[in-house]
């Protein structure tokens, strides 16, 4: 069956590559014809279309040269041109060595273009030069003018001054009338006179900076001969002016400078001055506009000789590929026929062959493959002859077999998966019943961390609640003992006191830190580093034993070598320094204790190492790890003997380890112990010391305090400072007072009876009076999240008790206004302060007056001279946002009434406010002078 498959193929596959051979040899002449006349006329067109593209690019870039604004452009710009004409003198010699004559109009277009190219090169080249000298000429012109300006400017300033001493002289003559008339005439008629003169000197010097900047600008001929002739007279004017000038130095350099910017009279060809280069540039743009005018028509010209030469050709190349045409429809009708004839004889093969004994066969085939795999198996197939559908046929009664088979494989499969999901029934129950046990077990989970968040949220009530009870009372404390630190004590005393100090300070910074650790949730050490002085902390810790020492009749020696600032806990340092000292006293009866502390440099840090060794009864080699131990101590007979909880060593080792370090001891029965601590720290700068207090002006404030002891010591340092203040038991109270009158800062308890401090600075905040007043919360809470509420209520700043009066002060420094008749007051009486500052004010409102005025008119002039006089004026006080607002607005004034308005506003605002201030403290000087008022 093959063979004679094959040969079927082969009749249906032949009667077509037949007919396509034929095909082929008919084709091929007229694919020879068509190539010939492809390669004739192709190039041809594609010479022509670089005619037609050359002479654009130059139409193109011939405005991009005339506009060029430098050398290096104007080069690159003009290579390009001839780059592009050369190109087109090329393509012209190419097709006349084709053997086609070149049409004579184009030759000619081609040598117009390359000259206009030229000329138009030379004249940018001309422009660009003439631009350069008119950037150099407006150059020395505009800086001969800003030094006239300066020159200006000083005689200006220099009138000014002669008509400031004139008017200051009025005073000293004002009993005098005789010479007070005469300061008066030689002030009208010779100061103030010059004055406006200098002024207006100022004025047409800078009109002439502008007219040369119009100059420079303008390009037409009439209008530059109008600027010529104003600058000339503008010019005139400053001469006139300069003769009448005192000081001839300066004159005679503003002469100088006015003849390197005068125009020649008549500006004849080749003066070189600024107009006459101008003009020059004028007539160069003229000349450029025309000569790229000119270029842009002979390339025009040139594109259109190219675009005929063109149409030319294409109307060749159509007449031969019409005839191509012809030939083309003549072949396909011939393939057309051969086909069809190739296609019957390919239709009667597959009907008369390939269907009757090859596709019926494979059709019933397909038809009980198609009965198999609907699961009719019963049917057997049997092959019918020997050729390859027979095989097929075998195959398929194979595979009906092998489907029988594996039908009885799955109904043993079936009846296996009945079994396992039995079995995975039973394993389901087994799991619900485990996870029920499993979330009761994970309720109890939850109850019991529901338990800890209640112990821990108690925790921190008890840590809030002992803070705010343990802060208050030593607020009191140490604020007696720095109260009694300012009084005139005997040494001794005060050396207590001191020390008094010392230790409660020690004790807050105590306070603190065990109120960290009980916070830390893992029970983790919380170090604070800061940068602290090594030998100072071992002098403060030992003063504060000093009396245990004394009182025992033993000796406490200090041994300190140099040591730099580290950066470290000093709080914890000085926990673990008292408690070896401690614990050296106590078991010391004779001799003493030395405290040795060095530093050791390492790298960028420093090794900190403090040995405290005693001469007491020494400590067993057996019980020195154990006495590191929580509740250890050397033996029961120490213990009995010298009490102690055994916790000191064991509290300074974790806090040893916590900041990195280690604490060993060096010890034997009946010589002593030696215990080491050494801390690696980072070197510290030291900070630089402390400026001394500057006094300020006396605040009136409003303090809210409850208890009778802070109330003193808020008292004491107040009264110290100078400041007058009322004090109030609770919060109504307050509000009721700040009706009543202005205070210039309150300080607030948080912790107050009734309305709480933090409602109250909300009351506060929520009246129009009092979103600018400052308040300062005082509190014996310092959590975090109870600092971050005072600020959310209002408060400008939180001071923790106990409250250091150092504290206070640096807050009402920065939080209440200062004095802005401090200036004066540091120079002058209290009385001829007060003078000043009422002239000061009546002169104001008459400058804002005046500056208004001006600026309604248009007359900047006048308004700076308004604004530089008050301005002026404010200088002699503490106003520095007024001054700063005047200079502002003076200097918008250069920019027109558009950008000057709005900076008036705000300096209008800024003199209010200053006027305001000033009123104020005023009032106060005059009628309380100094000291503090309670009520």
């Amino acid at each position: 069956m093959g063979w004679q498959l094959l040969l079927a193929f082969v009749v249906i596959a032949g009667a077509p590559g037949i007919m396509g051979v034929l095909g082929w040899l008919e084709l091929r002449e007229l694919a020879s014809r068509q190539s010939r006349l492809i390669n004739e006329t192709i190039p041809i067109i594609a010479e022509v279309r670089g005619f037609a593209e050359e002479s654009s690019r130059v139409v193109a870039m011939a405005p991009d040269l005339a506009a060029v604004t430098s050398d290096a452009v104007r080069r690159e710009r003009a290579g390009f041109l001839f780059r592009q004409v050369d190109a087109l003198r090329d393509r012209i010699r190419r097709y006349q060595r084709s053997g086609r004559p070149v049409p004579a109009p184009l030759s000619r277009s081609e040598t117009e273009v390359r000259q206009g190219i030229a000329r138009l090169d030379l004249l940018v080249q001309q422009r660009l030069a003439t631009e350069r000298a008119q950037r150099r000429l407006l150059g020395e012109g505009l800086a001969a003018t800003t030094e006239l300006l300066e020159i200006a400017d000083t005689l200006a300033a220099n009138a000014e001054v002669a008509a400031s001493a004139g008017v200051a002289s009025l005073y000293d003559t004002w009993n005098q009338r005789e010479a007070l008339t005469q300061t008066l005439d030689k002030l009208i008629e010779v100061d103030l006179f010059q004055l406006g003169q200098m002024f207006e000197l100022r004025a047409h010097v800078a009109e002439i900076a502008l007219l040369l900047n119009r100059i420079g600008e303008t390009r037409d001929r009439h209008q530059l001969e109008r600027l010529r002739h104003d600058l000339v007279a503008r010019l005139g004017i400053v001469t006139r002016r300069l003769a009448m000038v005192p000081d001839r130095s300066r004159a005679d350099r503003a002469m100088a400078l006015l003849g390197a910017i005068t125009p020649a009279t008549a500006s004849p060809p080749g003066t070189g001055d600024f107009p006459e280069t101008t003009a020059r540039l004028i007539a160069l743009d003229d000349q450029v506009g025309a000569a790229q005018a000119e270029l842009r028509d002979a390339a025009l010209h040139l594109d259109t000789e190219a675009a005929a030469l063109a149409d030319s050709i294409v109307t060749r190349t159509t007449a031969a590929a019409e005839a191509a045409q012809r030939a083309i429809r003549n072949t396909l009708i011939m393939s057309s026929a051969g086909s069809l004839l190739a296609l019957m004889i390919s239709a009667g093969v597959v009907w008369f062959y390939v269907r009757g004994k090859i596709t019926r066969r494979l059709d019933a085939l397909a038809a009980r493959m198609d009965g198999l795999l609907a699961g009719d198996l019963h049917a057997q197939v049997v092959p019918r002859g020997h050729d390859e559908i027979a095989g097929m046929e075998q195959a398929v009664e194979v595979f009906r077999l092998q489907a029988m088979e594996n039908r009885e494989l799955a109904a043993e499969r079936d009846r296996n998966l009945t079994e396992l999901r039995r079995h995975r029934e039973e394993l389901r129950q087994l799991v619900d019943e485990q996870t029920q046990r499993l979330r009761g077990e994970v309720a109890a989970h939850a109850a019991a961390r529901d338990r800890a968040e209640a112990a821990d949220r108690a925790k921190s009530q008890f840590l809030a609640m002992m803070s705010h009870e343990i802060r208050t009372p030593m607020n009191g404390v140490l604020g007696l003992l720095h109260g009694l630190m300012q009084e005139d004590l005997p040494v001794p005393t005060r050396d207590r006191v001191v020390a008094a100090l010392a230790s409660g300070e020690g004790l807050m910074g105590l306070l603190n830190t065990l109120l960290d650790d009980a916070k830390s949730s893992g029970g983790e050490i919380q170090l604070r580093p800061a940068p602290f002085d090594p030998a100072a902390l071992a002098q403060e810790t030992a003063m504060l034993m000093a009396p245990s020492v004394e009182e025992k009749g033993l000796w406490l020696r200090i041994e300190t070598k140099p040591c730099c600032w580290l950066t470290g806990d000093a709080a914890r340092l000085r926990q673990v320094l008292f408690n070896l000292l401690a614990n050296a006293i106590r078991f010391t009866d004779r001799g003493g204790v030395t405290l040795r502390l060095r530093c050791e440099p390492l790298g960028d840090a420093a090794v900190l190492v403090v040995e405290v060794a005693d001469t007491g009864k020494g400590i067993a080699a057996q019980a020195q790890d154990r006495i590191f131990g929580l509740f250890e101590q050397e033996d029961a007979e120490t213990a009995r003997r010298y009490g102690g909880t055994g916790l000191g060593l064991a509290i300074s080792r974790r806090l040893a380890e916590a900041m990195g370090g280690s604490l060993t001891v060096e010890s034997a029965p009946g010589r002593g112990a030696t215990f080491r601590l050494a801390v690696t720290l980072p070197r510290a700068e030291a900070p630089a010391p402390a400026p001394a207090p500057q006094a300020g002006r006396a605040l009136d404030l409003l303090v809210v305090e409850d208890h009778a002891v802070n109330r003193m010591v808020l008292d004491g340092y107040l009264a110290r400072m100078g400041h007058r203040f009322e004090m109030v038991g609770c919060a109504e109270e307050a509000l009721a007072r700040l009706d009543g009158r202005r205070f210039d800062a309150v300080l607030m308890d948080v912790n107050l009876p009734g309305m709480s401090g933090i409602e109250a600075t909300r009351a506060i905040r929520a009246r129009p009076d009092g979103r600018g007043l400052p308040v300062i919360g005082i509190s014996a809470h310092v959590q975090p999240e109870e600092i971050a509420a005072c600020h959310a209520a209002g408060m400008d700043r939180v001071l923790s008790k106990p409250l250091a009066p150092a504290d206070l002060d640096r807050a009402l420094r920065e939080l209440a206004p200062g004095s802005a008749l401090a200036p004066a007051l540091a120079d002058l009486p209290p009385q001829r302060v007060a003078d000043l500052a009422r002239l000061y004010l009546s002169g104001m409102d008459r400058d804002i007056a005046a500056i208004e005025q001006a600026l309604a008119r248009g007359d900047m002039d006048a308004a700076a001279r308004a604004a530089h006089r008050l301005r002026g004026a404010s200088g002699n006080f503490a106003l520095p946002d007024l001054v700063a607002a005047l200079a502002a607005f003076e200097a918008g004034l250069k920019d027109g009434p558009a950008a000057a308005k709005p900076l008036w506003r705000a300096a209008r605002d800024q003199a209010a406010s200053g006027a305001a201030l000033l009123e104020t403290e005023l009032a106060a000087l005059e009628a309380q002078p100094s000291g503090a008022v309670k009520t």
